[in-house]
C-alpha cells in the first residue's frame, strides 16, 4: 500500500503540506473503501503532485474511479476585487505553473496516466460544461475567490452523501476563505468545516 514513501515521491511536485497530503490519502481511502459512488475531481493540479498521489491510491485500491484534473496549466490566473488580499495575491499571478505535458509525464512515470483526464482552462470556462456525476471526492486548490466559488457552485451538489470535499488555501488566502464561508453560510453548512492544518479544511457531506 502507498505510504510515506509515496508522499516523499510527489513532494517535489506539490506545495501541499504533509498534513494535507495525508488528508488526501485518508479521504480517497475512505470514499473507495466505503463504497461512496462517484468519480474524483481536483481543481488546481499545478505540477501534479497531489493528483499523482490520488491516482496512485486509486490504482492500489483497485478502484474504477476516474480522476478529473482541472487547471489552466499556465499558472495562477489574476485575482480581482473579490479577493480582500488582492495586492498580495496579484504577485502570484502566473506562479504555481505546471505544464500539461509535465503533469502527464509525472503521471506516466508513476504508471497512473490512464487513471486521469486532464482538462485545460480556467474553472469558469471548463466547469460549466463538465457533466460527470456523481462525485465521491473533490479537492479544491483554486486560491482566489472567483476560482473557489465557481468550483463550489458546480461541484458541491454532485458529491454523494458520505463523499468528501477537501479545501486547500482556506487559511492562506482571504479570497478562498471568503468564497467558502459565503457558500457554506448560504447552504446552512457553516459549522461543517473540519481542521486539517492552518491552511487546509475538509467537509464530510452528510446523508441527505
Amino acid at each position: 500500500m502507498p505510504n510515506a514513501s509515496q508522499r516523499v515521491l510527489v513532494e517535489p511536485y506539490t506545495m501541499l503540506s504533509p498534513s494535507r497530503l495525508k488528508a488526501l490519502e485518508r479521504s480517497i481511502r475512505s470514499v473507495v473503501n466505503g463504497g461512496i459512488p462517484g468519480d474524483v475531481v481536483e481543481c488546481g493540479a499545478a505540477a501534479g503532485g497531489s493528483a499523482a498521489l490520488l491516482a496512485v491510491w486509486l490504482r492500489r485500491l483497485k478502484s474504477t474511479k476516474t480522476l478529473y484534473l482541472f487547471d489552466t496549466f499556465e499558472g495562477l490566473p489574476s485575482p480581482n476585487e473579490n479577493d480582500p488580499d488582492y495586492d498580495r495575491a496579484a504577485m502570484w499571478t502566473g506562479k504555481c505553473r505546471g505544464e500539461l505535458e509535465q503533469v502527464e509525464s509525472l503521471l506516466s512515470r508513476l504508471n497512473v496516466l490512464d487513471r486521469a483526464v486532464l482538462i485545460k482552462g480556467k474553472f469558469q470556462e471548463t466547469l460549466p460544461t463538465f457533466d460527470v456525476t456523481p462525485l465521491s471526492f473533490v479537492h479544491l486548490d483554486g486560491d482566489w475567490y472567483d476560482s473557489t466559488r465557481v468550483c463550489l457552485e458546480h461541484l458541491w451538489d454532485r458529491i454523494s452523501p458520505g463523499g468528501i470535499l477537501q479545501i486547500d488555501d482556506y487559511g492562506a488566502w482571504q479570497g478562498c476563505q471568503r468564497a467558502v464561508d459565503e457558500f457554506l453560510e448560504q447552504r446552512g453548512l457553516i459549522n461543517s468545516l473540519q481542521w486539517i492544518d492552518k491552511e487546509g479544511r475538509w467537509i464530510l457531506k452528510q446523508t441527505e
